[in-house]
């Protein structure tokens, strides 16, 4: 009993549900397993953290301790219910003062009496009983006062006549039932439409290979004329300079901050004061810089555009870093913005950087300078040109161990173990995404500093936020980096704090919320989410139902419908399978029976489209599936698709393109050259193709505008449907 309490308390799941429905039981064996992980530090030998002594300590520490503390270190209220907690002896004669000190500066002070307290709970330690009460702030405080005590982060103390009892403090956050809704999403969930690129992709007629943010603001004065609404781009975390064959967007050193490589050098101020064609390049990244090589080489392209970067630090540092400049003032106000944090990212950098790279601590400092600037303009840029959201950023689920996130807050991190999925049919194995998980005892001991500081760093020059695999606000599924401890368990987190700051935080930036929720999803989740206004992901793939394709007037209305995205085949992929080829061909099936099994299916799906399309209107009756050709098909579904009653709608450019070749194949690493795929053509043939422009034209005319009080906004669509938990299996990282 008292080993399943220490569990329970330390939030490590005894069962779930899987992708079919079925009750998984999570043998002890490994539960042990994560709880090593979890406390290994806390003894000197391992076999003592399951003694009698270790397991009561532990359980008085995380479940009777905080009753002895008057004030919590950190507590939350919901802005319509102002209410404080307080945790005191039974049976207490005392008086009670509390002091509040609004983030704005704003003191006040009430005087509760015992007998207003509400009792909400109790806890007996020994002979002695303690209460959990509640007073609320509106019986306390005049309107005016009330008046003052707005969303945010707030300080109380609390002090007591009885002598038993301490002036105790704590952190008091107010945060909104819902996240923040645009004003017309406000009077009715309003769709528009756009697309989802991979930023890296790009292709222009830069010298630099990759594509960067000036490649995006050429996308979005691209679009923005078609009537796009938001450009969704991948996860811009900063990746491992050491180890630049890394590329996955989705397993970042540190996603407070930015890719270096997506800053564009000909937009940079210094780039004016170079002298004409000096700037340096690699051999190897300017010889293919015009070819036709449609994948890409980031050893070269670190190599070259670093020495680059240097050189446009060298003009900075000699005419404004140690001058009384404008651009100086604006830069030290950067570095004084972002604190500690960014300086030790910096200095981390300066000294993880490869010898040829190796530069002082301004050097580093100043490239997240030069990204961030470049990021704010081509937000400011998409809303200038009638956007209504921009940009929308993804904020991947984790970060790796050895990175600098990870390493500056350890304590709040458990290095012993990595997240990702459990086994299921399509991984037998399970899934290992080698990042390392924020502790859930540890996080709410460091009064979640850290998930602040990262939702706020990510919603900022942005009108949206993509969270990839939300349900890890509520659990996440725990990988022992020693093997010897077992084959993982989930891990649950403290869902209804970490909700609230996130929608509080939404507000101050003025932010929507995308929760991506493909694979199994936790039924208790949706309809919280859902509530507290968080836009749902769907894929066309997985939005099925017994009889196949749903109709697009059922996809859920609080949702991004996307075409595909990049963890499943592109459309041209998909329709000729030469994904499950190519998946054949990388030894990801077991024989060719299950290849052509998976064959049959897909013929299966197939139909099952030509169904939808016919009955949509966009096929004819008795159509073959064979005599569509590929030109035909695309934008018969993307209007289809298009005119459903999500929210949201978007479209990957790699399939406006027609490119067959995945951004991603989960299960692979090595085998496939994943997060290296160029698109084919330049945005600016995108821009001049014809059929991408009718193809455009048809999203918009699927999602027209409307006048709400003078002001263009896309019309309002049909209800929702919150059926259906389970979309699909786990997601999948390369």
């Amino acid at each position: 009993m008292g080993l399943d309490k220490l569990f329970y308390l330390q939030g490590i799941g005894a069962e779930f549900i899987d992708c079919f429905g079925n009750t998984v039981v999570i043998p002890d064996d490994d539960r042990k397993g994560i709880l090593q992980t979890m406390c290994a530090d806390q003894v000197e030998q391992p076999d003592s953290l399951f003694s009698q002594e270790f397991i009561d300590t532990s359980i008085y520490q995380l479940d009777a301790a905080p009753w002895k503390v008057p004030l919590p270190a950190f507590q939350w209220c919901y802005a319509d219910d102002l209410r404080i907690s307080l945790y005191l002896p039974a049976d207490l004669h005392t008086e009670i003062c509390v002091c509040i000190t609004t983030e704005q500066g704003v003191a006040l002070q009430v005087r509760p009496r015992v007998e207003q307290l509400q009792q909400v709970g109790d806890y007996r330690i020994g002979e002695r009983s303690y209460c959990h009460y509640q007073f609320s702030l509106y019986e306390q405080l005049n309107e005016t006062e009330y008046a003052q005590l707005g969303m945010g982060y707030h300080q109380i103390e609390a002090s007591f006549s009885a002598e038993q009892l301490t002036t105790s403090q704590g952190n008091w956050m107010i945060a909104p039932r819902r996240a923040f809704q645009t004003e017309e999403a406000d009077r009715a969930a309003q769709p528009c439409w756009g697309l989802n690129i991979q930023l890296y992709a790009l292709r222009s007629k830069s010298p630099w290979q990759i594509g960067d943010l000036g490649d995006l603001n050429d996308v979005i004065n691209w679009v923005a004329k078609a009537g796009a609404d938001f450009i969704l781009v991948n996860p811009l975390h900063a990746l491992n300079i050491a180890e630049p064959d890394n590329a996955s967007p989705y397993s970042p050193c540190d996603r407070r901050r930015l890719n270096p490589l997506y800053i564009q050098i000909e937009k940079v101020a210094e780039y004016k004061a170079l002298p004409i064609n000096s700037l340096p390049t690699d051999e190897a990244l300017s010889s293919r810089a015009d070819d036709a090589d449609n994948w890409l080489d980031y050893a070269a392209i670190y190599q070259g555009k670093y020495l680059a970067l240097i050189e446009l630090f060298k003009i900075f540092e000699s005419r404004h870093l140690n001058n009384n400049t404008a651009r100086n003032k604006l830069f030290h106000q950067f570095v004084k913005r972002h604190g500690s944090p960014l300086q030790q990212f910096a200095a981390n950098e300066a000294a993880n950087a490869p010898q040829a790279l190796r530069q002082p601590v301004e050097f580093y400092l100043y490239l997240q300078f030069i990204a961030e600037t470049q990021l704010q303009q081509c937000q400011e840029n998409a809303r200038k040109r009638g956007m209504q959201i921009g940009l929308i950023r993804d904020l991947a689920v984790g970060a790796v161990s050895e990175g600098e996130e990870v390493s500056a807050n350890a304590e709040q991190f458990c290095l012993q173990a990595s997240i990702g999925a459990p086994p299921d049919p399509f991984a037998p194995q399970g899934q290992n995404w080698q990042l390392a998980p924020l502790d859930p005892v540890k996080l709410k001991q460091h009064n979640y500093q850290h998930f602040i500081q990262l939702i706020r760093t990510n919603m900022s020059h942005c009108g949206a936020l993509r969270m990839d695999h939300i349900m890890s606000l509520m659990r996440l599924w725990w990988w022992p980096r020693d093997d010897a401890l077992g084959n993982g368990a989930y891990v649950y987190y403290p869902f209804d704090t970490l909700l609230a700051i996130l929608c509080l935080e939404s507000h101050r930036a003025h932010c929507l919320l995308i929760g991506e929720d493909l694979g199994v999803v936790p039924p208790e989740i949706v309809s919280r989410l859902y509530d507290a206004g968080i836009i749902s992901n769907e894929l066309f793939y997985f939005c099925k139902d017994d009889r196949g394709f749903k109709s697009p007037e059922h996809y859920k209305n609080q949702n991004m419908m996307m075409l595909t995205n990049h963890d499943v085949p592109t459309l041209t992929a998909w329709w000729s399978g030469f994904d499950l080829d190519l998946r054949h061909q990388l030894g990801l099936f077991g024989s060719q029976q299950e290849l052509d099994e998976a064959h049959a299916e897909r013929r299966n799906e197939k139909h099952q489209v030509v169904e939808l399309l016919v009955q949509q209107g966009k096929l004819e009756a008795g159509t073959c599936m064979e005599d569509i050709p590929f030109d035909r098909l695309l934008p018969a579904l993307v209007s289809v698709v298009a005119s459903g009653s999500a929210r949201l709608f978007s479209i990957p450019l790699s399939d406006l393109m027609g490119d067959k070749h995945p951004v991603n194949i989960p299960g692979t690493w090595k085998e496939y050259p994943n997060w290296r795929r160029r698109h084919p053509a330049t945005i600016k043939d995108c821009a001049r193709n014809k059929v991408i422009s009718t193809i455009l034209a048809e999203i918009a005319k699927q999602r027209p505008k409307r006048e709400i009080n003078g002001r263009t906004t896309t019309e309002t669509r049909q209800g929702d449907n919150l059926s259906g938990h389970t979309q699909g299996m786990d997601k999948r990282y390369g």
